[in-house]
């Protein structure tokens, strides 16, 4: 629980609550940020196996953060495991969040990481803040340029970024947001940096109809039930959206094209095998399927064709296709994305990243001065070959899972009402709304309750991991919800 001190503005928080991990710091220093409300951490990041306290990532945002909010910082460095965040401006007398007119905000900010850190982990530190004080830009959007990873363990993917976090906030009622990449970074393997740049369309400015830098006055039509004026992040409950049927499939494979596999592949290198095999695993694996999650198959679909020029677009459910494939520069830069578009606009993906501990064969030397069959190569590119299978049979199997019209906690003896259903989101990005749920639920009070009231539908809780329920923990405690 949160311990309050004898302010009941400050709010105090034990870092080993539930995860126990980052994500518990990232959101609390934002909604400190957004309600002004002083926040201390302590244990910081105390459930992680290894070195407890920040990471350079952890440490980058809050000081990022701090910088840009204006905010005081103390235990911000790395392998601190306390951290306390002081936001210069309390919150507005209008309203929960803090006062606009206190806010000084640039239209551009440049952000360079000395490792290949997460991106996204930093973005997401600085998302909600820039998209609530965003409209004080002299700028219709806030540009974010980041260097750093755009592939790493543990994080959102450029290619999952783009390509379901962008949509699914669009269909969530969030302004546009939108994402350029410059050059991947992968976290592992060699150091290698990578740049993207963020356009933040924020909040829109009808809700501070007397523009930059002005007081915000509401009209009568804005103000609640209980006379506060309304704040202006949208209002969200998933129960509202249908999940929708399975029209299509993604793919997206970022992999070496060494080594190639010599014997039974046809000169197929890393790229080009999981590419094939990803496809007819999907293939396989869908056909298990309740056939009721996937849309009609339209008559004019491209038929598919499986690795041995068989057709197979009457047996699929709904087209399987490439999204993106690239080659990478290093074998253990192996990454893939499997994404569902549904009927009702939302996309549920799952994804999967090589590991540094996978025993990824070396070629030294130039491999045509060994002979065609050379055991050694054979054996080297089996390991190769075989890891390869491994990340996209796991990939596959989280997928499924995720698609599927039953809940993967789902036990037995474990039963859910009968009104509950499955969210429309896949488990990560069902990580990714609960902060906004939570501001839209404390900005538009009265609205949200009487739609609760109307809503029968409960959503299916055993989706939730245990990074839901962290953040839903730290917004309760951040926003008195």
């Amino acid at each position: 629980m949160a311990l309050r001190s004898t302010s009941s503005n400050h709010v105090y928080l034990n870092g080993r609550t539930l995860e126990g991990g980052g994500q518990l710091v990232r959101i609390a220093i934002g909604l400190s940020a957004l309600t002004g409300r002083p926040v201390s951490i302590d244990h910081v990041r105390a459930n992680r196996q290894g070195k407890k306290g920040l990471k350079r990532t952890h440490a980058a945002a809050v000081k990022l953060l701090a910088e840009i909010s204006g905010s005081k910082v103390s235990g911000g460095e790395v392998g601190s495991e306390f951290l306390n965040f002081f936001p210069q401006s309390t919150r507005s007398k209008d309203g929960p969040l803090r006062e606009l007119s206190q806010v000084a905000v640039k239209s551009e900010y440049d952000i360079k990481l000395t490792t290949a850190g997460a991106i996204f982990l930093v973005f997401e530190t600085l998302y909600p803040y820039l998209l609530y004080v965003g409209s004080q830009a002299a700028a219709p959007f806030v540009k974010v340029n980041i260097t750093g990873g755009t592939n790493a363990s543990l994080s959102p993917s450029y290619d999952y970024a783009a390509q379901v976090i962008v949509p699914n906030f669009a269909k969530l009622g969030l302004p546009p947001l939108s994402i350029v990449l410059h050059k991947r970074g992968w976290a592992t393997g060699p150091i290698d940096l990578g740049a993207v740049t963020f356009l933040v369309h924020t909040l829109p400015p009808e809700h501070n109809p007397y523009g930059v830098n002005q007081p915000r006055v509401p009209s009568e039509r804005e103000r609640n039930r209980t006379g506060e004026p309304l704040c202006s992040f949208p209002r969200i409950n998933l129960m509202d959206h249908k999940r929708g049927k399975v029209t299509k499939i993604d793919i997206t494979v970022l992999a070496p094209d060494q080594p190639t596999m010599s014997r039974d592949a046809g000169g197929n290198t890393v790229r080009q095998f999981i590419e094939q095999l990803t496809q007819r695993t999907l293939h396989r694996e869908t056909r298990k399927l309740n056939p009721s999650i996937f849309g009609k198959r339209s008559p004019s679909s491209p038929t598919q064709e499986d690795t041995f020029g068989k057709s197979s677009g009457e047996d699929i459910p709904v087209p399987i296709t490439i999204h993106t494939s690239e080659a990478t520069n290093h074998r253990s830069h192996i990454y893939i994305l499997l994404v569902a578009h549904t009927s009702s606009g939302f996309r549920i993906g799952h994804d999967i990243i090589c590991s540094d501990r996978v025993p990824w064969p070396k070629h030294k030397g130039k491999q045509k001065q060994r002979p065609a069959h050379d055991p050694r190569r054979d054996s080297q590119n089996d390991v190769a070959f075989s890891a390869a299978a491994d990340l996209v049979h796991r990939c596959v199997e989280g997928f499924i899972r995720e698609i599927s019209d039953e809940s993967p906690n789902a036990q037995s003896d474990q039963k859910n009402p009968s009104t509950a259903r499955r969210a429309c989101l896949d488990a990560n990005m069902r990580d990714q709304v609960v902060v906004f749920e939570a501001l839209g639920k404390v900005c538009h009070p009265g609205e949200y309750d009487t739609k609760a009231t109307e809503t029968k539908t409960l959503e299916d809780e055993r989706d939730w991991t245990l990074h839901t329920k962290t953040a839903q923990w730290v917004c309760r405690q951040m926003l008195d919800i």
